[in-house]
């Protein structure tokens, strides 16, 4: 047994390295990250791309002399091509990314051909490609459109809107998944506007048992308005009550199907149903791994994958 020992600790030791655990899981950039970095000019349409976040990275095939385990020039290449629905490459970004704990920073990228190759969109469909090591790993699909401009201040021309993700999805959360922590829903706005404008709008937000349609949660307030996409972070309260927040616990204890609805400006703007089955919030759509194509799926990785969110996907369009 004294000699079976070490080498049972060996063998563990080397299935939980880092490069093992990369190899455990598939690989993709967090939906959380795409939707908040990614997003276009409102004057010019060019692509603009902040910081990512990839979850099981490959270990890269060339070592790099620095921190980056991806790097342009001197490492693996993690690549993201631009291409329009028709399957053009447009561009090609070649990022830097360092592994910290279980996730990969994509902090910073070079543009194949120099940052002036890199052309306006025009309105269409379009799809990022990412590629570690020329192995495509994720799909990002969306859309552009463009509106013309109505300020007369303002030089005449387009303006110009992303679309996707942001209009078909909401974020469901509770901190640590913790049933005595606050239900936090997340959602994306924006005023489609021709002109550069920033408004308060009131909102209000309901969570309703669908079998029976009673509202066991709800909220009100104000929202801010721009014409690009902003995160709009709510919560919610006991009906009556505007002292304290609703706790996830107080319907885990009854599985069905709810429906957060949420009304901008006294319109309807989105309902985005889910599922409480076995005390537990089930996940749907591109969440689901099986029966998911693992370019399409959604990566959800909270605190190294400890935690879950859940996107719910939305049933009403935009007014």
């Amino acid at each position: 047994m004294k000699t079976i020992l070490p080498l049972i600790l060996a063998i563990l030791c080397v299935l939980l390295t880092p490069a093992a655990a990369a190899q455990s899981c598939t690989p993709g950039i967090t939906f959380g990250s795409l939707i908040g970095s990614v997003r276009v000019g409102f004057g010019d349409g060019r692509l603009q791309v902040d910081k990512l976040y990839a979850a099981c990275l490959p270990q890269p095939a060339r070592q790099s002399r620095t921190n980056f385990g991806y790097e342009p020039d001197d490492g693996g290449q993690l690549a993201m091509r631009v291409k329009s629905a028709d399957g053009q490459l447009l561009a090609t970004y070649v990022w830097y990314a360092e592994r910290i704990g279980t996730i990969w920073e994509m902090s910073r990228y070079k543009v194949v051909g120099g940052y002036e190759s890199v052309k306006p969109l025009t309105a269409g469909d379009y799809v990022l490609e990412f590629a570690a090591d020329d192995r495509q790993f994720q799909k990002f699909a969306f859309s552009v459109v463009a509106m013309k401009s109505d300020d007369p201040y303002q030089a005449a021309g387009n303006r110009y809107f992303i679309d996707g993700a942001w209009s078909e999805y909401g974020n469901l959360y509770f901190q640590r998944n913790d049933p005595q922590s606050s239900f936090t829903f997340t959602t994306w706005v924006q005023d489609r506007a021709g002109r550069e404008s920033k408004r308060s709008v009131p909102y209000e937000i309901k969570l309703v048992r669908a079998r029976t349609g009673q509202v066991v949660a709800e909220e009100t307030g104000s929202l801010r308005l721009e014409p690009r996409w902003l995160a709009a972070t709510l919560y919610f309260r006991p009906p009556g009550d505007k002292s304290s927040h609703f706790k996830a616990g107080e319907i885990l204890g009854e599985d069905g199907v709810y429906r957060i609805r949420l009304a901008i400006e006294g319109k309807p703007y989105g309902d985005y149903p889910f599922t409480i089955k076995g005390g537990r919030i089930e996940l749907q759509g591109r969440q689901v791994r099986e029966g998911t194509d693992p370019q399409d799926y959604i990566t959800d990785h909270i605190s190294g994958g400890r935690y879950t969110s859940w996107w719910l996907r939305r049933e009403l369009k935009s007014p």
